[in-house]
This record gives structure tokens, sequence and C-alpha cells, in this order.
């Protein structure tokens, strides 16, 4: 074989191709070639009321972003400080949906609906409004799904405090309940345990919004807070267990079956949290699974997934990614943390998750040639060198290899490498005599807070006779 370069950072589909973890395909980097690149770290943003427990959504309002941890709303400003509005809601835990009419937010929680108006949380008293699923606003109307019914409803003008029980419509398409809505391109999509149905602003004077003919999808929804906009249409996990988004009005399924069929294996995907974001040109649909603590990511340019993994403080093990939710604020990606109830921003240039280890692991699609034993002479990681950092961990970066000959059963020892200190830019990462084998995994794993930056492996190896 001689020394030969193989296809280290992007396997083929199927079985044998592994999903990086904190890591992501670049297809063009500074020197003009494809990488696996580290995720963005994350830095402090702002502690709210310094209490544990999960951020359970955010949205920017006015001049602030406000969140919801516990039962409380927190007003956010620009410099990260959090000021707790009077009233609290009825619920402390679980998803909350958040939106806004320009005068004042609408809060639901799936039990009470309630209203901001900068300052105050007052909740809705109305004996006319339903008990609500996720919450909507277009056109001047706050709009709500209502719980384990077909039926939205709609506020009046500009006015969440006010609602009549006449004022809904309902799916009826299939006789399945609304589990959630969302408003796109002033569409309104109601999604339901089974389908979906769209309906637009025909401006009637009885009730505004109706069906729009044809715009009925035979997928529902299997975790209401999955469902995200981004890129110009929705993502969500369908009642099937896969990701899908709408390609106008079809759904089209984008997880692929390795990754369905992981999903199939959660105990409950019913509580996955969806996002949606954009950073560094790649857009990302950011998926989270509370109970199975797992969270995956898709690359919309690239149309690759990864897993994101965060440790939690005082776990050895990395579980879920902390983001529980996102918002966009005052140029700043934000996420709110699922344990601390704290914000936190993702940084490009910070390379550990609000002071703890990122853990990149990347393997590499198998080497074997017609079942006979390949003997491995040399192996070098092409990887950017010379990242280390002045002092602390990171200023001797490391790089783990160790390798599978018997299809990712068990692991050999590890094998640590310099990656270069600081302006060691011709630093080259290579590994001799590591035996034979007929089928080899390598796996490559960088926990030091550096950049990360993967552009390929070349081997020295030769095929034995059988």
């Amino acid at each position: 074989m001689g020394i030969k370069q193989f296809p280290f950072i992007v396997g083929p589909p199927g079985d044998l191709a592994d999903f990086p973890e904190n890591l992501y395909f670049e297809p063009e980097t500074d020197l003009g070639c494809p990488a696996l690149v580290g995720t963005p770290g994350s830095v402090s943003f702002s502690t709210l009321g310094g209490i544990a427990g999960e951020v359970r959504n955010a949205h920017v309002f006015g001049d602030y972003l406000y969140a919801v941890c516990g039962a409380t709303v927190y007003k956010v400003d620009a410099s990260g400080t959090a000021t707790a509005l009077s009233s609290t809601l009825d619920t402390s835990t679980g998803h909350v949906w958040m939106v806004d009419n320009g005068l004042e937010m609408l809060i639901v929680d799936g039990t009470s609906g309630y209203l901001v108006d900068g300052t105050t949380v007052t909740k809705i008293s109305d004996s006319d409004f339903p008990t609500p699923s996720s919450a909507m606003f277009q056109d001047g109307y706050f709009l709500v799904t209502a719980a384990d019914t077909g039926r939205f409803y709609i506020s009046a003008l500009y006015d969440g405090s006010t609602w009549d029980a006449l004022d809904y419509a309902t799916a009826e398409g299939q006789p399945d309940d609304a589990i959630c809505g969302i408003s796109d391109h002033r569409e309104l999509w109601i999604l339901g345990e089974k389908t979906t149905e769209v309906y637009y602003n025909s401006g009637d004077s009885d009730f505004p919004f109706e069906r729009i003919q044809g715009a009925h999808l035979e997928v529902g929804i299997g975790a209401a807070a999955s469902l995200a906009k981004g890129d110009n249409t929705l993502w969500w996990l369908s009642d099937k267990g896969q990701v899908v988004k709408a390609a106008g009005y079809t759904p089209q399924v984008v997880s692929t079956r390795r990754l369905d069929r992981e999903i199939a294996g959660y105990s409950t995907w019913s509580d996955s949290r969806g996002v949606f974001y954009t950073q560094s040109g790649h857009p990302f649909y950011f998926l989270a699974f509370p109970t199975a603590g797992k969270t995956w990511a898709l690359d919309i340019s690239t149309g690759l997934w990864h897993r994101r993994s965060s440790y939690q403080s005082g776990s050895s093990v990395p579980g879920r990614h902390r983001a529980n939710c996102h918002a966009y604020f005052n140029g700043k990606h934000i996420f709110g943390d699922y344990a601390d109830g704290a914000l936190y921003e993702w940084s490009t240039s910070t390379y550990a998750d609000a002071g703890n280890t990122i853990r990149a692991v990347h393997i590499a699609p198998p080497i074997e040639k017609d079942r006979r034993f390949i003997f491995h002479n040399r192996l070098e990681v092409s990887i950017k060198p010379g990242v280390g950092l002045t002092s602390g961990q990171g200023n001797d970066p490391q790089i783990i290899l160790d390798w599978s000959d018997d299809g990712k059963r068990t692991w050999s020892n590890e094998h640590w490498r310099d990656m270069g200190s600081i302006g060691e830019y011709d630093k080259r990462v290579t590994w001799r005599r590591l035996g034979r084998s007929r089928q080899r995994f390598y796996r490559i794993t960088i926990t030091d807070p550096v950049e990360r930056v993967i552009y390929g492996g070349y081997l020295d190896g030769e095929a034995g006779a059988g």
C-alpha cells in the first residue's frame, strides 16, 4: 500500500461511518481544504437568580432578553444583568412557549397563559382562555392550541387578555389532537399527533384563519418542543421518531437510518427540544433528548449530523449538551442551561464549556482490503498544529489515539502525542509500529481546551497474502 491518504474525516454513509462528537465538517478551511473543526465553547452571560434548575425558554422582546427559570421570569439586559419580574408562573418545570406582539409578551406553560408588559407577569384571567399547549403570534393575534383537542384559539387584536370561546378553528383533516403550532412566512402550521395542517389569514370577519387547500401533511409531531424554524422552513421530530423538514407542504426526512434506529432505542423521545441557529456560516438544527441524555446537531449546509455533549460539574461522563433553549440577543448566541439556571454565550474562540472540558471524538472509517491482513507501519493524523495555550491546561496539548480490530467492541490502550505548543507550526503527529489487522477503526480524542482542526489521515501500510 505504501504511504496513502485515506478517508479519515468523512466516512461513507451507513453503519461503518460514525458521527463525530463535538466536531463538525467544514468543507473549506483557511487552507482551502476540508476539515473537522471543533464545536463552539461557552462563556457565562447571566446567572439569573443563581438557583439551579432548567432554563425553560428564552425570548427577545424589545431591547431585552426574557428567560424563564423555575417559576420566575427574568428580564436580562445587554450586559447580562438579570432582574426577576414580579409575580411568578404556576409551574416550575417543563418547556414554556414565548411570543410577543410588540406590545406585550405571551407565555404559556401547558396549564395557563401569562402576559408580560416588560416589568410584571400577569396571569390571563379570561374564563374563555383555553388550557394552552403552545403559543403563536400572527397578524395582530395571539393564538394558542388547546390541550387535548384539535382546536386553536385567537385573542382579540393586539390584546392578549381578551379571548372568546367561539373564536377557534379545528384541524379536521384527521381526527387527532393539535399538539402545537407555529407561524412561519405568515402561515399557521398546526401540528397534530399524526397529521399537520396549514392555515392562512383570509381576512374573514367571523374568523380570519382558513385552511390552505392541499396543505395537509400525513405526518405529525412526536415532541412539541422539537419544533423550530430556520433556513426558510420548519424542522421537527415526527410522530415516527424521524427528523423532518417542511419542503413546501411535503415532509422530507433529514435524519439518517442509523440515527432513526438510535432514536427508536430511547425509552422516550417525546421530551426532545429543538433549536435552530446559524454560526460561522453554518446553520444548525440542534435536537436534545433529556431522558436519553443525548444531543444531536444537523449542519444544514452539509447535510451531516454530529453529536454534542457536555460535562456537568462533578460528572466524569459527558451527557447531553448543556443547551436547553436558545435566543439570538445583541449579536450573541445565548443558550439556557438545562441544570444550573444560567445563560451562556456560544463562542467560537472559546474551547471549554462553561469552564468544563469539551471532549472531541472522531472514529475514522474502517481500513481493510479484501479481508487480508494489513500491517500498519506508520499513521499520521494531519491537524492544525501549534495551538497550545500560554499557560495552564492546553499549554502542551495532546491528541489521543486508540483503535479497534473487532468492530468497535473493544479498544486498544491509549497512545498520546503532542499537538504542538504555541508556535510549533511544523509539528507532525505520527504513530509507528501499530500491528496488523483485517479491519481497523482508528479513534482520536482531544480534551485539552485548544482549537481543534483535523484535516485528514495518512497510513503507511502493506497488505499481507491472506
